[in-house]
């Protein structure tokens, strides 16, 4: 078995691990055994998973003014990370990152559309 030790535990700490090793009978190391195996093992219930997902649901700010039905924030996302690699990596100016990053924000190309350009750029043919 492993051995740890604490040190600079707040005094408050301290007492209420006391008064719950009392409350459960255990000694206090014991308790602090108890307590860390709790909560090294815990799993969330399925009520916090539920309120855990409602909550990034509701963090959902909607469409942007201007965006398009259907457009995918995730696919924007992707390209527009795929664009930087490229540009870091030398396969794209600074001029045409700027350009290509104006039009998708402006939403007058598609994802799709950038992420052929950084192919085309990375992966010549």
């Amino acid at each position: 078995m492993a051995t740890l030790t604490i040190r600079n535990l707040p005094a408050e700490v301290h007492d209420a691990l006391r008064r719950r090793a009392a409350d459960n009978r255990r000694s206090m190391e014991a308790e602090a055994r108890e307590v860390l195996a709790a909560s090294v093992d815990r799993r969330p219930t399925p009520e916090e998973k539920a309120g855990a997902l409602a909550a990034l649901w509701a963090l959902d700010p909607g469409p942007r003014p201007g965006e398009p039905a259907g457009w995918s924030t995730v696919d924007e996302f992707l390209a527009e990370k795929h664009l930087e690699a490229a540009w870091e990596n030398g396969f794209v100016t600074s001029a045409e990152r700027q350009a290509w990053l104006a039009r998708i924000e402006r939403f007058e190309i598609q994802p799709e559309e950038l992420e052929a350009f950084v192919a085309a750029r990375v992966r010549p043919e």
